[in-house]
């Protein structure tokens, strides 16, 4: 089931790879490195659905899909956690 983020969260994309996610909510600021950014790009692409990202990046690296699930359930896991 496709969950977006908080509307009160915002993220870009630095010129350096990493993106950052702030949520105006709660002040809390997390930078993620490029797993990170690369999860998060394929989530909204998809309409936030894990197994159609983590489909497109087992494409672009030619890996296992389910490897690639469990990495992003266990990402958003975090930051569902970190969110309350």
């Amino acid at each position: 089931m496709a969950r977006r983020p908080d509307p009160e969260l915002t993220a870009q994309v630095r010129p350096d790879g990493y993106l950052e996610l702030f949520s105006r909510r709660t002040g809390k600021r997390h930078r993620c490195g490029p797993r990170g950014t690369t999860m998060w790009l394929a989530l909204q692409r998809s309409g936030w659905e894990p197994e159609l990202a983590a489909d497109e990046i087992s494409l672009h690296l030619g890996v296992d899909p389910d490897s690639i699930r469990c990495d992003i359930e266990a990402w958003l896991a975090h930051f569902r956690e970190a969110a309350k």
